[in-house]
């Protein structure tokens, strides 16, 4: 009989994905605070002594960046940028914090773009920076969302960034989900994320499940940080972080940590500060639009290729869980 030893055992297979590399980029794939997602992860692989680095698709309009920069769809944004205090740039602020905790500020901001100048931005960016390992990261769970289900969510963003890091080459690429319900505000069936889950253990892309816990300092630092940036940004608190840190700290059923969410009806759990962790490529496969989006050059292009492949699917009818 082989001896294993029990936590080895018990650990979910993601942790062997990412024990060899060395400088690993955590990236926001949905646009405005998907990246503060990855702060877990970022702070808990930086214990470990590794070289991290924080990206997100981002919301803001950007400025042109002078000649010689990286890429044209990707911005360093730094505590340096001229912004005015509580307007809407959740990369800057987060920067700025990272400043004021003695961590590396820099984080890569991508422009709202399509597939192909998004892949090229992102192939300069891991060669510039070295990088080994590609971690997307989704807050909420509609980047599984193939494309025939009752409500993908918000896809644009999710899924350009899923298919243009599915075309790198030479890096490991994972993607992690957190949030499990909080995309019930935007007309997911979590049913449907469960089918994909299992859809993916049977391809073997899927990495395993564990909790974010609250008296873990990546945890801690993961919640000062969201509760420094709103505050820094009153009017424009996320929905899905706030959701996700309530849950973490035993936030239960239809709690609201913002105004953005009266109005509506939530439901918080433990379920929802779980990371679910897979292999990029087994994801990117069920895409049932993947082809398509290959020659998008504009978000609008994304939304002209969703519209396209929602007007001839034959859409699944929601599902209630039965337990």
């Amino acid at each position: 009989m082989t001896h294993w030893p029990l936590m080895n055992a018990l650990q979910p297979p993601f942790f062997a994905e990412v024990a060899d590399s060395k400088r690993i980029l955590i990236a926001g794939m949905g646009g405005g605070f998907d990246v503060f997602c990855g702060l877990p992860l970022y702070f808990a692989l930086r214990a470990e002594g590794k070289e991290v680095f924080l990206a997100n698709y981002s919301f803001t309009s950007l400025a042109l960046q002078p000649p010689g920069s990286l890429a044209p769809a990707v911005v360093e944004v730094t505590p340096h940028f001229s912004v005015h205090p509580g307007d809407y740039f959740p990369e800057y602020w987060l920067s700025r914090w990272l400043r004021t905790q003695g961590e590396p500020s820099s984080i890569y901001a991508f422009r709202k773009v399509g597939v192909q100048p998004l892949r090229t931005a992102y192939q300069a960016l891991i060669e510039h920076l070295s990088i080994e390992t590609v971690i997307l990261v989704d807050g909420g769970t509609d980047s599984l969302m193939r494309g025939d289900e009752v409500d993908l969510g918000t896809p644009h963003e999710d899924i350009t960034s899923l298919v243009a890091v599915n075309e790198l080459q030479g890096v490991k690429k994972l993607l992690v989900c957190l949030g499990f319900g909080v995309d019930r505000f935007h007309g997911v069936c979590h049913a449907h994320y469960l089918e994909a889950t299992a859809d993916l253990i049977k391809d073997g892309a899927y990495l395993g499940a564990f909790s974010l816990m609250p008296e873990t300092p990546p945890v801690q630092k993961y919640r000062d940080a969201c509760e420094a940036v709103f505050e820094m940004m009153p009017r424009y608190i996320s929905i899905v972080n706030s959701s996700v840190v309530g849950a973490i700290y035993g936030g239960y059923g239809d709690h609201h940590a913002t105004e953005r969410t009266h109005g509506s009806e939530l439901w918080l759990s433990p379920l929802m500060g779980l990371y679910w962790t897979y292999h990029l490529p087994g994801v990117a496969r069920r895409l049932q639009y993947y082809e398509p989006m290959l020659s998008t050059i504009t978000l609008s292009d994304v939304g002209l290729v969703i519209e396209a492949h929602r007007d001839k699917a034959k859409i699944r009818p929601w599902v209630d869980i039965p337990v």
